[in-house]
């Protein structure tokens, strides 16, 4: 995607900050990555771990810019290898039957297809979003990831079409109880999506928490994650092409070193939490009887 970068520093003013024509510039552009994330993600939102780089303008379009060619066959795989490595350790976890079979009594059918459906979709997006922004975690700090070279060919784009209802909403009280006990487990400074996608059925939330809540910090759990980020550091050089970013550019555009640094310790924190919120989508799913997820492709 090739679209056209914030306007530099000099289009706005010391004293009153960037001019509303700046402002509108920015917006279009933050509009258009997100919108290509979602698209290149094949997901139906953008996860706030990805979004904690677009506090920048300059440097969302930029990290964007050179991790979108590497959403390829080699990514797929990469994410594949992640969502195996997590169910095979989460299955040895849970002897009780799906929870799913334990709400139906609760819940309308269509709610049920809709709960299996966030289970499916955070199964497959968590493992992409942990290596996009491990990938600009890298960028932000100037640690180059050089690429194979080798050319790939391209891959289905477009969000499914039973993920387009999915979006983020104003959590209900019934639910943020468990949203910032999951965030302080996880580590997250925003409740993590795995559980987040289930903010509106707090029933199905609270279920889900119940058997999934005691496992954060144990020793399996931790084992696995180190794995999970073990399984990234390798996996990331196996893309094709080189994440890079052209600081110069980004200096004119007003990207100082030290936005550069207080950029590069949020995208740590979030780089941290992955692992767990990719397990956490894996464990998510088995609870909820491990819906089919067709041909991921």
């Amino acid at each position: 995607m090739n679209v056209p970068g914030p306007s530099p520093r000099t289009a706005t003013s010391p004293v009153s900050g960037p001019s509303p024509q700046v402002l509108h510039e920015q917006a279009t552009v933050l509009g258009a990555v997100r919108e290509d994330i979602r698209q290149t993600l094949r997901v139906g939102w953008l996860d706030p771990a990805i979004e904690a780089a677009a506090q920048n303008p300059a440097f969302f379009t930029a990290a964007w810019s050179a991790v979108r060619p590497n959403v390829g066959k080699s990514f797929l795989s990469l994410a594949r290898v992640l969502r195996t490595e997590a169910v095979e350790s989460v299955r040895t976890w849970f002897d009780t039957p799906p929870v799913l079979k334990g709400l139906q009594d609760e819940l309308a059918e269509e709610e049920v297809r809709r709960i299996e459906e966030s289970a499916k979709a955070g199964y497959l997006a968590a493992p992409k979003v942990q290596v996009v922004v491990h990938a600009m975690y890298r960028a932000a700090r100037r640690d180059r990831i050089a690429g194979t070279g080798r050319e790939e060919p391209p891959i289905r784009r477009g969000v499914p079409e039973w993920q387009r209802w999915m979006s983020f909403h104003p959590s209900p009280d019934d639910a943020r109880g468990v949203l910032e006990q999951s965030a302080e487990a996880f580590g997250t400074p925003a409740p993590p999506t795995p559980l987040r996608l289930f903010a509106r059925w707090p029933a199905a939330l609270d279920t889900l928490w119940g058997s999934l809540g005691r496992l954060p910090g144990t020793r399996p759990w931790n084992e696995t994650t180190v794995r999970l980020r073990r399984v990234v550091l390798a996996g990331i050089a196996t893309l094709p092409h080189p994440v890079e970013l052209q600081w110069t550019a980004l200096k004119a555009r007003g990207f100082s070193d030290d936005d550069r640094v207080l950029l590069q310790d949020v995208l740590a924190v979030w780089d941290a939490s992955m692992a767990a919120q990719t397990l956490a989508a894996a464990a998510v799913w088995v609870l909820l009887g491990a819906p089919d997820v067709g041909v991921e492709s």
